[in-house]
């Protein structure tokens, strides 16, 4: 748990200075036509599922909309002042029957299992 809220946090931070890269010095009054879009949802591949992260401050649960099929998993959510859209595709099939979804504080976590036939195994070598 720990480890996952630290990970969260790193990424923001760069995120973060990576912003303040981007801004110009000599002239802080002009914005950017076409601003660095920056990441919300966060993927990790474990051995027997997917766990997608993503911070999204002033959404409701309500406001989400959460979709997984059998190679990808998708999020929607519109607040006054954010859209928020992710999306991330797998060469590897997904069961969309057992997904666990949660939306505690701000942040959605959400766990997908891995397709029986996409699981790995431990070889024993002779």
């Amino acid at each position: 748990m720990f480890g996952r809220d630290l990970d969260r946090m790193m990424q923001m931070w760069a995120e973060l200075l990576g912003e303040i890269e981007m801004m110009p010095i000599s002239a802080p009054q002009k914005t950017q036509l076409f601003p660095r879009r920056k990441s919300i949802g966060n993927i990790e591949d474990r051995d027997e599922d997917i766990v997608l992260s993503a911070d999204l401050p002033g959404v409701e649960k309500e406001d989400i909309e959460l979709s997984v099929d059998h190679n990808s998993i998708a999020f929607k959510a519109k607040t006054e002042g954010r859209d928020y859209d992710f999306g991330q595709s797998f060469d590897f099939e997904l069961n969309p029957e057992e997904v666990k979804a949660t939306f505690v504080n701000g942040v959605l976590d959400v766990v997908v299992k891995k397709a029986e036939g996409t699981k790995g195994k431990t070889i024993q070598i002779e």
